[in-house]
């Protein structure tokens, strides 16, 4: 209508006594409807649920069945709909899109019950297949009055070989390993170095001259040969820390900024132009200094 009116000159409707009226009734009716309607649909319907088994309930034979049969297609290890699986305890219980599904001795309130229940007839599950017989949700009803109680170690084994990857572990310093040739080792990963040498039985490598290790250690930081002056100043320097030195200096410059800020650009399908046949120039170099200037700070890792 707002269209209709700016571009055709359509007029807005106007609020009569009429119009009033009735805006004024919805508004009663409704804050009545708010004011009265329950804080949660077993306040409602608590009565129409099916009433709890009076036995008591074991989760592997009586409860984990009805899960897999009617849950696991939208809630197991395929789908997780709402952020919620059936098939994981930890899951379970943790709050998903909507909330906690369980509230342990409260099967009421429970939103598992509720919608397996049908106390909204929009929201009912299963969504699809059979709905659950008042037997069932019976069973589910006295699980979860008597704790909700799930066994540990239930998992399917796909979610443990996921959760056992290395990326979901803590790291840990390990030990440093022993080794033979000691006078090699300089440093702690010197020893994890030799230790694996050793055991293929190698030998390290020469160490290589100071002209070769600052052009190494130029191209690899800077993505740049050294100067003549600058090689002249590593190899006039004698001092034990020579080359830690020459490290913090080529990690100061700019063009280390430039050299690995251009992983992330090219991540980024980073480009100075528009490419293709209307290769053009477009401003969007701030984007690439800031990231040069972020990988040149060498802010902590997160």
């Amino acid at each position: 209508m707002k269209h209709g009116s700016i571009n055709h000159s359509v007029r807005w409707p106007q609020i009569t006594r009429t119009n009033r009226g009735l805006l004024a009734l919805s508004l009663v009716v409704g804050t009545l409807l708010v004011a009265h309607w329950p804080a949660n649909a077993a306040e409602a319907d608590a009565s129409k649920l099916p009433p709890a088994a009076t036995a008591t309930v074991d989760f592997v034979k009586d409860i984990q069945p009805i899960l897999a049969k009617n849950c696991y297609s939208c809630h197991g290890p395929d789908r997780q709909k709402a952020e919620l699986r059936w098939d994981v305890k930890a899951i379970a219980f943790r709050n998903g899109e909507h909330g906690p599904a369980i509230l342990p001795g409260k099967s009421a309130e429970s939103q598992m019950i509720q919608l397996v229940a049908g106390v909204n007839p929009d929201m009912v599950m299963p969504q699809k297949g059979d709905r659950l017989t008042s037997e069932q949700i019976g069973l589910l009803r006295a699980w979860i009055d008597q704790g909700a109680k799930w066994p540990d170690g239930l998992e399917p084994a796909s979610y443990l070989a996921k959760r056992n990857h290395w990326a979901f572990k803590a790291p840990v310093r390990p030990a440093l390993p022993e080794v033979r040739n000691k006078k090699w080792v300089r440093n702690a990963i010197d020893r994890f170095v030799l230790a694996r040498l050793e055991k293929e039985k190698l030998h390290p490598s020469p160490e290589a001259d100071r002209i070769t290790l600052i052009r190494r250690l130029s191209l690899d930081l800077t993505g740049l040969p050294p100067s003549i002056a600058e090689v002249d100043a590593f190899l006039a320097d004698r001092s034990p820390n020579a080359y830690e030195k020459l490290v913090d200096r080529l990690l100061a410059s700019p063009h280390y900024g430039e050299r690995w800020g251009r992983h992330w650009l090219d991540a980024a399908r980073y480009a100075d132009t528009n490419g293709y046949e209307k290769d053009l120039p477009r401003s969007i170099y701030p984007y690439r200094d800031w990231v040069d200037q972020r990988v040149q700070s060498r802010p902590a890792f997160r």
